[in-house]
């Protein structure tokens, strides 16, 4: 076991994990929007690149902070791409619906025809190269299960993996995430178009 160097403690009667009250400064907002998933796909962002940083700072850390980081990555392109779902379903079709599995192929698949429907092509060499990278990534993780258990479900072992370079992980990732949130921009500004569009038809009628 791994822990901090400190002090001891443990269990008190009466300890909770979740308090909402206390100083200015101990408090974290669980903030919450429309785009509901890209509030989630951004701490997920951030946190998996905090991980990797300290991991490349201190040796003890590499190993320990592997498994977390990566599962954070992967479920940031997972998150994104929800997002980025049920905002196309929004613009399309004026539902906020999204996928409810985990299965990075088939999202990124669909997340990619309904991006076509709105006039946007997916075919720069910036989308060769992720396709290229969700494959891999689905390869070695198809359902969010490697680097967060040792066996699946039927017992399986779900590592294919015995070492990664995290310098190349972390430049890699950052690449990824660029293309993702420059999307996710794009479509929120459609959304809040959309919505603006909408807001003043009510308004005009209501007059």
């Amino acid at each position: 076991m791994f822990i901090l160097d400190e002090d001891p403690r443990y269990p008190e009667a009466g300890d909770k994990f979740f308090i909402e009250e206390g100083k200015a400064d101990e408090i974290a907002w669980l903030n919450k929007s429309f785009q509901q998933f890209g509030n989630y796909a951004d701490s997920y962002q951030t946190a998996a690149l905090n991980l990797l940083n300290l991991a490349l700072k201190d040796k003890l850390l590499r190993d320990l902070h592997l498994y977390p980081a990566v599962f954070l990555i992967r479920h940031y392109i997972e998150l994104r791409l929800k997002e980025l779902i049920q905002g196309l379903n929004f613009l399309l079709e004026d539902s906020q619906d999204f996928p409810t599995h985990h299965k990075l192929m088939n999202l990124y698949g669909d997340f990619k025809a309904l991006y076509i429907k709105i006039g946007e092509s997916p075919t720069s060499k910036d989308f060769q190269a992720l396709d290229e990278l969700i494959k891999e990534l689905s390869f070695f993780d198809s359902t969010s299960m490697a680097f967060r258990y040792p066996i699946d479900k039927d017992g399986e072992k779900t590592q294919k993996l015995e070492y990664i370079n995290l310098i190349n992980l972390k430049e890699t990732f950052i690449r990824v995430s660029f293309l993702f949130d420059g999307v996710a921009a794009l479509i929120a500004d459609r959304v809040e178009m959309k919505e603006d569009f909408i807001q003043d038809i009510y308004s005009n009628y209501f007059e």
